[in-house]
């Protein structure tokens, strides 16, 4: 009775052999992804060689979502991190560190010059009233929404891999010149679907597309301002942009509150779409999104 008392307890506190045993019951070891879509790129380049967990639940809000030290816990078996560096990502990399758990960090971010929300508002806008954001020092990180940017993250994820498992270099070489391969098709795609749009206007409730519209010659007009809705001068605003722009419909996302967008929509008498710039599939996704704005 007592053994199996014991048994027991050493089974159901967190991150004990227990756990651990399940956790690595492949063989495999585990990737931590801050977001969806790096599940992709990760899986990709390892093919089945790794198991990959991602940090933040599919369908919150990575800018506002907050979790538990238990939920950082279970993440603590991993050896490679692609970390995004989203304010969720910093307060887990704390725990990490607080708890010298033994992790291989991969920032994806590093060596992009990242855009600044303020710069992307003012821009647009050419009013300088922005003074702060609530995302970490007002940095844009939607780095993974252009596909000429991914292909440098890409690099950055196959480096950590490589350096996880040496033993594999050469089959991640090749799969990741396959992924390469793959983006370039996409972003080829995705230029012929949208170059009749060039110069034209999107508006969206979250600015989640600066990078994207970048690279294809649109212009974003965000509805939420500073993780916000938008202020009644601020909508005067939207509405004399959207009808100077010419704009044929809103993007919302569900991650993030659509309120004003539908109001906006409604009073402008523009169809809504829904979008995920989060979504798993990440080519497929992308591909859908230009569609939407093509069409």
């Amino acid at each position: 009775m007592l053994i199996r008392l014991l048994l027991l307890l050493t089974c159901v506190l967190p991150l004990t052999s227990c756990e651990k045993a399940e956790n690595s019951k492949s063989g495999k070891p585990t990737v931590l992804v801050s977001i969806p879509p790096y599940i992709y790129f990760v899986d990709k380049i390892a093919h089945g060689a790794v198991e990959i967990e991602t940090l933040i639940p599919p369908g919150a809000n990575p800018h506002i979502y907050e979790a538990t030290p238990r939920e950082v816990q279970r993440h603590q078996s991993a050896a490679l991190w692609v970390y995004l560096g989203e304010s969720f990502d910093k307060r887990a990399l704390k725990f990490f560190r607080d708890s010298q758990a033994p992790i291989r960090i991969i920032d994806v971010a590093h060596g992009i010059k990242l855009l600044s929300y303020c710069e992307e508002e003012e821009a647009v806008t050419q009013h300088h009233h922005c003074h702060h954001h609530s995302h970490d020092e007002g940095q844009d990180l939607h780095i993974w929404l252009s596909p000429s940017l991914a292909k440098q993250q890409a690099n950055r994820i196959a480096e950590g891999l490589i350096a996880l498992l040496p033993e594999k270099k050469e089959e991640f070489t090749a799969n990741l010149q396959a992924f390469l391969s793959e983006l370039d098709q996409l972003n080829e795609q995705i230029t012929t679907l949208l170059a009749p749009m060039k110069g034209s206007a999107i508006l969206v409730s979250h600015p989640a597309f600066a990078y994207f519209c970048r690279d294809y010659h649109l212009v974003q007009l965000s509805i939420e301002i500073e993780g916000k809705d938008p202020l009644p001068q601020h909508v005067t605003e939207i509405l004399a942009q959207a009808k100077n722009y010419k704009v044929q419909s809103v993007l919302t996302e569900p991650q993030y509150s659509n309120k004003g967008a539908e109001l906006i929509a409604e009073s402008l008498h523009l169809p809504t779409h829904m979008v995920d710039p989060y979504a798993e599939n990440y080519s497929e996704n992308l591909l859908k999104i230009a569609q939407v704005i093509a069409e």
